[in-house]
């Protein structure tokens, strides 16, 4: 059974609620169709969770109560049976099965059905888990919201500079580790002192931005995408003219980029929209596909729903295209590094400089088309300025500062740290909103370099939302005299 991870109603909720992103249609315990009508109204007082919900279990409808729980102990743990409240109760929702599981009952002798929601999950508890906390709503609740507004200014500003540089070391650490593997699996040495190789830098950046490139839905896609299809072999058939021998018996080495991952990635895989360019790639990927003997990816493992059409994996793959050819064939890495070392070159210069390398260029289908086949009302980039952002932020930053320690380069070390710090961004995401409005708030400090927009999702992402209040600094002062019920409100 996957590992269950220690979560609480609000989040159950969270899940119930958005039943038609991340469940498949229920069945009772008892093996009964059933649909929500009518969630109800979120009762924030004691008694039932939802109130006045209607149901329909088989071919009958069902108004009264609904009840969730983490499993189905809670529901006799929490005495509900004795209380009258709980009377109108028509479903319990539970997250997980039991063992020794006992159906719920009320004093009255009706039995109550019941729904396990992990029995009906679309994807991983684990991935939903991250979806969730990812996009905090506006109603989302931090333990300490209320009772933080004593804490000093200066607390706060020297928790979250902390927060950044532990984030900066938490992603250049997660690279180190990649480049000891991949040193591990050409036979090479594996001390610090030997992830040197430059074939491995690249490989790792590589891998680093398809994967930004997913989004969270598709970042294990595309990284295993990255990882078929090494850079490396990419290199090699550019370096030999094997890329212009395949692609249209000329020179347009993004098409075949693009027929050989869209191959790899499963989605050629009985494709039935037709057209020049589709026929094209499917052309290019028959030919060199028995020559690459690299396992196809699963078709059915990319997500498509609830994406922005311009968000699409397709259009992330067609720009992939592009920025191998930037890797290969203008040496991206040694340029971006380049960058960084030249000490007349403020951050906001950097970043525009950063951002002319990632601008993706024209592409006559994908820009008209965010599915095969598939055509856009307007032309449209492969990739905006957000997630161009990002990957400077996420990818870049992290994979440079790694490099000025590895090769012991104090200098880019520094203007590293000054682009991190220094660099003026406007940050618009929902946990730095939450973070501002329940931590900063009224508070003389702004969230507006890369540095402490790190540190707050730093903040949320490994401290309030994993219970570790007694390792912030913020909660430790808040919670020291009275102690806390870890709870934090996801609706």
């Amino acid at each position: 059974m996957e590992n269950k991870l220690n979560i609480n109603e609000s989040f159950i909720c969270k899940i119930w609620e958005g039943a038609d992103e991340y469940l498949v249609p229920l069945k009772t315990t008892n093996g009964e169709p059933f649909e929500i009508i009518d969630y109800g109204k979120k009762n924030f007082d004691s008694g039932p969770d939802y109130l006045d919900a209607s149901i329909k279990i088989g071919s009958k409808i069902f108004k009264g109560h609904v009840e969730v729980h983490r499993d189905f102990k809670h529901w006799f743990e929490h005495k509900h049976p004795a209380d009258r409240k709980y009377v109108s109760v028509i479903l319990q929702v539970v997250l997980w099965d039991s063992k020794n599981r006992k159906s719920p009952k009320l004093k009255i002798k009706r039995d109550i059905p019941t729904v396990i929601l992990a029995n009906h999950l679309k994807y991983s508890i684990h991935y939903i888990w991250q979806e969730i906390i990812n996009k905090p709503s506006s109603k989302t609740k931090l333990p300490c919201a209320n009772l933080n507004d004593n804490i000093s200014d200066e607390s706060v500003r020297d928790w979250f500079s902390k927060l950044a540089f532990e984030r900066l070391k938490l992603k250049s650490q997660r690279i180190k580790e990649r480049l000891h593997e991949l040193e591990k699996e050409s036979g090479g040495k594996t001390s610090s002192d030997y992830i040197k190789n430059k074939s491995h830098w690249e490989q790792v950046f590589y891998e680093l931005v398809f994967e930004a490139l997913g989004f969270s839905k598709n970042k294990e896609q595309m990284l295993k995408l990255a990882r078929s299809y090494k850079l490396l072999i990419a290199r090699e058939r550019s370096e030999s003219g094997i890329l212009k021998d395949k692609a249209n018996n000329g020179n347009d080495t993004r098409i075949f980029l693009q027929a050989v991952l869209f191959g790899i990635s499963g989605l050629l895989f009985d494709l039935r929209a037709k057209d020049e360019y589709i026929e094209r790639v499917k052309d290019i990927w028959s030919k060199i596909e028995p020559e690459l003997k690299i396992e196809r990816l699963n078709k059915a493992d990319w997500f498509f729903f609830r994406l922005r059409p311009q968000n699409f994996p397709t259009r992330r793959i067609a720009y992939s295209s592009q920025f191998i050819i930037k890797l290969v064939k203008e040496d991206l890495l040694k340029e971006i590094i380049l960058l960084f070392q030249n000490n007349e070159l403020e951050p906001k210069e950097i970043y525009r400089y950063l951002t002319m390398y990632l601008k993706p260029g024209k592409d006559e289908y994908w820009n008209k088309h965010y599915n095969f086949g598939k055509s856009s009302a307007k032309a449209v980039y492969l990739l905006g300025s957000q997630r161009i952002g990002d990957i400077i932020v996420n990818v870049i930053t992290p994979l440079v500062y790694l490099y000025s320690d590895i090769f012991a380069k104090r200098n880019l070390k520094d203007r590293v740290i000054d682009f991190y710090t220094k660099l003026k961004i406007f940050t618009d995401n929902s946990i730095i909103k939450l973070v501002q409005s329940q931590v900063i708030k009224k508070r003389n400090i702004k969230i507006d370099n890369p540095a402490m927009e790190q540190a707050g999702i730093q903040l949320y992402t490994f401290y309030c939302t994993r219970e570790r209040c007694d390792e912030c600094v913020i909660g430790k002062t808040v919670f020291k005299d009275t102690g806390y019920e870890y709870r934090i409100i996801y609706y």
